[in-house]
């Protein structure tokens, strides 16, 4: 953990160690993260990057019929998936935190907040991608 944080205030500092949890710290010099991606193998990876690169080649055709893309609904879903997967939710849940700190500074404490989003969401494309 950075040592700056423990210059913070011991609840502010606890916050930040339980809700700081989509990056991981490499190189506090060189402030390198990595984020850790759930795959099952090379061959996911692989496919990780071919969706990727075919939703960029649909993006700039503008077409979601290109014959060199079989199935375009599932590598736009896949890419989706991805993106929500980086969605830092508990990180968010610290910014309300602070923020209800700092809007409404008293001395009560107030009940510890759990009502983040603890599960996946799967997304369904709109009609106008579907075959």
């Amino acid at each position: 953990m950075n040592t700056k944080i423990n210059h913070l205030p011991e609840p502010l500092r606890q916050l930040a160690e339980k809700h700081f949890v989509l990056l991981e710290s490499q190189n506090i010099k060189k402030k390198r993260d990595t984020i850790q991606l759930n795959l099952s193998g090379y061959s996911d990876v692989m496919f990780l990057i071919a969706d990727i690169v075919k939703v960029c080649i649909l993006a700039l055709e503008g077409d979601t019929s290109c014959n060199r893309i079989p199935e375009p609904t599932t590598n736009i879903s896949g890419v989706l998936g991805i993106i929500l997967d980086l969605v830092p939710y508990e990180e968010a849940d610290l910014l309300d935190h602070i923020r209800e700190a700092v809007l409404q500074p008293s001395n009560e404490k107030t009940e510890e907040r759990e009502d983040y989003i603890l599960e996946n969401i799967f997304l369904t494309l709109p009609i106008s991608f579907q075959n």
